[in-house]
């Protein structure tokens, strides 16, 4: 049995700025100049900043809140949430050197038996991206019904939501949750991204991920439940199974679950 990496598989040393918080202003700088390029994922890149900003100008950080579970996707929508805040900052006049290192209002919440692979990489991200996390088990109605009352002043909730997830096909960028649930905006930047995309936007602009898709993990979930995607099954590597962004058909991807 091959030991599982306990540290993400990309290295985050291109955004520290010596500490152990990203600099922001290279998260901006690589983000915003991959939205100007005119291929299919710059393009992707600019409709999510837009409904991110459109997001932080209608609920700023004080009534934002982010869903991150360590999940690929949520990875992807939280480096460009900071971008977008560090664009904001600079479109209110600030400067690198003014920068306020605010808190990302933040929701994690745990599957009943999670990976400790994401777990660890969940810390890991509280100190890269300033996150103020709050934790909390139990079925998503009950999990936003707590939070919101911890948190009252969120209004808006982004989540790593595409259009192949379940429940996912009829989403809207911002859409209000359904009657009988906690009060607030969904926010979906990525409704429309596609597997591929996820994984072009992750090894392109180096963002660290959890350890878990190097050993062909697609889709993570509980550990009772989720098992490496067989359709990446490869005897000629070592863990037994080829990393998450050589599947190649997306409709795949929860093959593991």
């Amino acid at each position: 049995m091959v030991e599982l990496k306990q540290v993400p598989s990309s290295t985050p040393e291109r955004y520290l700025n010596g500490g152990g918080r990203f600099d922001f202003e290279v998260v901006y700088n690589k983000v915003y100049e991959a939205s100007k390029r005119p291929t299919p994922l710059g393009q992707q890149v600019q409709k999510a900043l837009q409904v991110i900003e459109r997001a932080l100008v209608l609920y700023g950080l004080e009534g934002l809140a982010i869903s991150f579970n360590g999940g690929k996707d949520c990875t992807v929508l939280l480096h460009l949430l900071a971008a977008a805040i560090y664009s904001q900052h600079l479109e209110q006049g600030g400067t690198a050197s003014d920068f306020p290192k605010r808190a990302i209002q933040s929701i994690y919440i745990r599957t009943p038996q999670p990976f400790v692979e994401v777990e660890d990489f969940v810390k890991l991200c509280v100190d890269w991206y300033g996150l103020d996390l709050l934790s909390t088990s139990g079925p998503m109605k009950a999990g936003l019904q707590y939070y919101l009352e911890q948190r009252p002043k969120i209004q808006g909730v982004l989540v790593g939501t595409r259009r192949t997830d379940p429940h996912g096909a009829k989403l809207a960028h911002f859409l209000p949750t359904d009657p009988g649930w906690p009060t607030m905006m969904r926010i979906h930047p990525i409704i429309d991204w596609n597997y591929p995309d996820i994984w072009d936007f992750l090894l392109k602009l180096d963002v660290p991920y959890c350890p878990l898709y190097e050993y062909g993990y697609t889709s993570l979930g509980c550990v009772n439940n989720t098992l490496p995607n067989p359709s990446l099954k490869n005897d000629d590597v070592p863990c037994g199974f080829s990393p998450a962004w050589m599947l190649l058909h997306g409709h795949q991807e929860r093959d593991g679950r």
